[in-house]
């Protein structure tokens, strides 16, 4: 007998230790990165084992927690009537899709705020249908029209594809908005985890020449009382002090944008290039002034033959060396994916080539018609995202850093890292970040370090954590009013769009 209860123990065991090894190596062989070192000993080191085996009984809970909520909006998005949502519609370059949805309250209004929606699901999922009754909710509680568009989610695209899909989805209701009652002028954005860095990295796309044309100004003291920061968090923690873009890739928050895909007189025409990089001269009043303030101090290069002008700064601004890139070296995302030399990291690489078809509107005119950017439990800074996916265990299953074209180039579409080397007094629009205490997908650290750095840049933002909220109770909880926290997280939204919204 005793024999027969040793041997099953012993089968018992065998089966615990033998399983998790089984899924953990399945896993890294069907979904796992090819091009990452050492892949076959990290998979059957036993702390990744565990790790990966306790995230794989995580994500197995949360799917069975939300099948109630799964049924009720597979069926609301599929018995949505037209005047509800609007499904379907083609945009941008890339041939992808949205979704708007009109309030139900009132109708026939004109001129009402317009708000888009970008989802979550890791770079990897196209799931706007997922999010019907979310953006029903927002779009009769805010009286908006919402947007809900897909991206180039790998593998069809990479970060620079979806990137340049958000600014198209801009672009397209900058266009077309007005068609369906929307204002053009009043927009917000609202992004989920990954959705989120999606967001914040389109409005610095949008906003770069403006960036780059008040990077030398002093912040004047009148601007300075004006600042506004608030945060509900309770027990806040200090960023790391880190600054500048130590090791990095060399890339910007800017990606070049150009018309209609006309790279070469496009390029010629505008200098576009680095968020780091001046490619024109300055004003000369505004040198005169810098100088007199001690900002500044020029040196005498002024070939005009070269294009060149090298700037040295004091101590308070670092330093800026300013050139000019033939257009002949600049390539487009798309390319540099299939270049065999793999030059992405280069910070002359273009990712967005389309803009509006409105002529007297600028990229810059686009993005400051966004007023508010919420971002919901979102990635803010991919290196820690990184290395939290590795004490998940996650890290080779995961598609960020194939979607980030690598670890080398994390720091690229970093927006923590890259507004780091922005100059205080940025003209970024107001900025709301979220985010849960039992959050085990993206820790409540990548909202507090960004805010952080968002502070330091005098922007106005506000941090709110939610303590007992996770991942996806943040977001899902939109769906129905009567779900935890919804009335927490949209009474939030409420109160940004009455901040932003003129006619709220």
């Amino acid at each position: 007998m005793w024999k027969s209860v040793m041997k099953s123990l012993l089968v018992l065991a065998g089966t615990t230790v033998a399983v998790p090894y089984v899924i953990t190596s399945v896993s890294s062989v069907l979904y796992g990165w090819s091009e990452r070192k050492n892949k076959v000993r990290r998979t059957l080191n036993p702390f990744k084992v565990i790790a990966f085996s306790y995230t794989l009984l995580q994500m197995m809970h949360t799917k069975l927690r939300y099948i109630p909520l799964y049924i009720q909006w597979k069926q609301f998005y599929s018995k949505a009537k037209p005047s509800e949502v609007l499904k379907n519609l083609s945009y941008g370059r890339n041939e992808e899709t949205l979704d708007l949805y009109l309030p139900q309250g009132k109708k026939g209004d004109k001129n009402i705020p317009v708000v888009v929606f970008v989802s979550g699901g890791a770079w990897s999922m196209k799931n706007k249908e997922m999010y019907g009754l979310l953006c029903s909710e927002l779009a009769n509680k805010l009286q908006a029209v919402v947007c809900c568009p897909n991206y180039s989610a790998y593998p069809k695209g990479y970060v620079d594809d979806m990137i340049q899909d958000v600014v198209d989805c801009l672009c397209w209701i900058n266009d077309n908005a007005g068609d369906y009652g929307g204002d053009k002028d009043q927009l917000m954005l609202i992004g989920h985890s990954s959705g989120a860095h999606l967001c914040i990295m389109a409005i610095l796309e949008l906003l770069h020449d403006d960036i780059l044309s008040a990077e030398h100004l002093p912040i004047s003291e009148s601007v300075v009382p004006q600042i506004h920061f608030e945060e509900s968090h309770y027990k806040r923690e200090e960023s790391n002090g880190q600054s500048g873009l130590d090791g990095s890739s060399g890339s910007s928050g800017s990606f070049c944008v150009l018309d209609n895909g006309d790279k070469k007189d496009s390029l010629e025409a505008s200098n576009t290039s680095s968020t780091y990089e001046v490619l024109k001269k300055p004003d000369p009043q505004v040198m005169e002034e810098s100088v007199a303030a001690g900002y500044v101090k020029p040196m005498l290069d002024t070939d005009s033959e070269k294009g060149e002008t090298e700037l040295v700064e004091s101590d308070k601004l670092g330093e800026i060396t300013e050139s000019k890139q033939s257009a002949e070296d600049l390539k487009d995302g798309r390319n540099v994916q299939e270049s065999e030399e793999e030059d992405v990291g280069s910070e002359h690489d273009s990712v967005i080539t389309v803009r509006s078809n409105d002529r007297q509107r600028t990229l810059v005119d686009i993005g400051k018609s966004v007023k508010a950017v919420i971002g919901i439990a979102g990635v803010y800074h991919i290196g820690d995202h990184y290395e939290h996916e590795t004490s998940r265990g996650v890290e080779d299953v995961s598609c960020m850093a194939r979607v980030m074209y690598g670890e080398s180039h994390f720091d690229r579409f970093s927006p923590t890292r890259l507004c780091h080397s922005l100059f205080r007094g940025v003209g970024l629009p107001k900025i709301v970040l979220l985010h849960g205490t039992e959050d085990y997908v993206v820790p409540d650290s990548s909202s507090i370090k960004f805010c952080d750095v968002l502070r330091d840049l005098y922007v106005d933002v506000a941090l709110h954590i939610l303590p007992g909220c996770d991942h996806y109770e943040i977001c899902l909880d939109l769906m129905k009013p009567n779900r935890k926290f919804y009335q927490p997280v949209m009474g939030i939204i409420l109160q940004t769009a009455k901040t932003v919204f003129t006619n709220k």
